[in-house]
Order: structure tokens, then sequence, then C-alpha cells
């Protein structure tokens, strides 16, 4: 019995034992596999801003002990139950560890912009986005921290995406990959081993 509410132009066979590979599984491949080199420029991009972020917050970590030290503050002391020296010494810890916490998410966000640009490191690139995520609470980089982290997890789990990390491990080039995924291209790269 056919459906009345099908367009007639659907081939249910179509969708039925693609290959893998090859201009069948090209033609259907998602579009993700492109998007990994833009990614992992953005992760870059996202690591140095926080790192920059990172180094501002460790040295004004730095400079918050030498701020109680000024004359201004220790005469407006006052009344108060807490010595500045003791304030400024806690707000300083805490500045410098929100900024080794930038720092180590920046340099990890950079490693792993690199090792993906060449479709290398997949897990990395994962654990740079949901270590990356830990930095949100500075609200410098929340919201490009959540979008990436977004946008990362749609390119990494995506079955193509998977298909390309792999295919690089195997040792096909970059120029392979993308042409193993582009659907115009009507031969396909071959192993070179």
């Amino acid at each position: 019995m056919s459906n009345p509410y099908q367009p007639s132009s659907f081939d249910p066979k179509h969708f039925q034992d693609q290959p893998a590979f090859g201009p069948a599984a090209a033609a259907g491949a998602s579009n993700w596999v492109k998007q990994v080199r833009i990614f992992a420029v953005l992760n870059a991009v996202q690591g140095i801003l926080e790192v920059l972020a990172g180094l501002m917050a460790a040295g004004a970590g730095v400079f918050f002990p030498f701020l109680a030290q000024m004359k201004e503050f220790k005469e407006a002391q006052g009344a108060e139950e807490v010595p500045p020296e003791q304030m400024f010494l806690v707000i300083g810890i805490i500045y410098i560890a929100i900024g080794v916490v930038l720092l180590a998410s920046g340099i990890l966000r950079i490693v792993a912009g690199f090792q993906n640009y060449r479709y290398k490191g997949r897990v990395l690139g994962i654990v740079s986005i949901v270590v990356g995520i830990a930095p949100v609470f500075t609200c410098y980089c929340a919201p490009t921290a959540i979008a990436l982290l977004v946008f990362g997890l749609l390119i990494f789990l995506d079955h193509a995406v998977i298909a390309a990390f792999q295919m690089a491990r195997e040792g096909r080039s970059v120029s392979q990959i993308l042409a193993a995924f582009d659907p115009q291209q009507t031969t396909f790269p071959t192993n070179p081993s």
C-alpha cells in the first residue's frame, strides 16, 4: 500500500545500503567535514583571547598585594576588622587562580586548534571545548565559549567527521580527506600506502 502524502520522487531504496566511502557516501556526506577547519581556527582564536585574559588576571593578582602597602589604604582602614593586607592578599590569590585556569584552557584550545586543522586530535578537540567551558565565570569568555561548545560538539560527534579523522589516522592528507567528502568529486583518492 502506498502513502498518498509521500512525494512522487521519493524512493525508499535510495536510503538503503549506502557505502561508507565512495561517490554515494560523498553525495550524502555531512557538510560538517569542511567545518572542522573553520572550527579549529575559531577554537585557536578563543584560546589566544583566553591566554590574554589569563595573563591580565594573573598580573592583577600579583599587583593586588602591593596595593595594600599604599598609605591611602592603611589610613582608610579605620575600624574595619579585616586589615587591607589580608583582604588584598585573598583577592590576589583569587585573581591568580582565575588567571591560571584561563591560561590552561587557552593553551589547550590553541594546541587543539592546530591539531584539528590537520584533522588530528579529535578527542583533544572535545576535551578542549569541555575544559574551555570552565572560564565562563569570568563573563569575558562566556558567550563565545558556550557557542564553541555547542558548535564543536555538533562537529566532533558527526559520523562523517569521525570518518575524516580516521582517514587522517590512516595517513591520508587533508586534501585527500576533503576530496573524499566533496560531492562534486568524481574520482576518489586512494590510500597512500
